[in-house]
């Protein structure tokens, strides 16, 4: 009984670390779309401006809506560190 009690833990933890690398792996996946998304806002931005005339810009002009949601803003952007694990 004692065996079976020690397997059924190893097992639990087990189980338990590879939902905690699950987790990591998705929350790295999501953060990379979000900075990708904001790259390509951003140079996408940059190529209009360079066709058009300057106009006005908007504030979070180029953010994706994700970044932006979670306080990200053009003036912060690139104060924050992120990683991509």
């Amino acid at each position: 009984m004692r065996v079976q009690d020690q397997l059924l833990a190893r097992q639990l933890m087990r189980l338990r670390g590879d939902i905690n690398k699950l987790k990591i792996e998705q929350t790295c996946h999501q953060h990379r779309r979000m900075l990708n998304d904001a790259t390509f806002g951003l140079e996408e931005h940059d190529e209009l401006s360079d066709l058009l005339c300057d106009g006005p810009l908007t504030p979070g002009f180029g953010l994706s809506a994700p970044l932006r949601l979670i306080g990200v803003t053009k003036m912060n952007i690139n104060s924050r560190r992120f990683s991509l694990c």
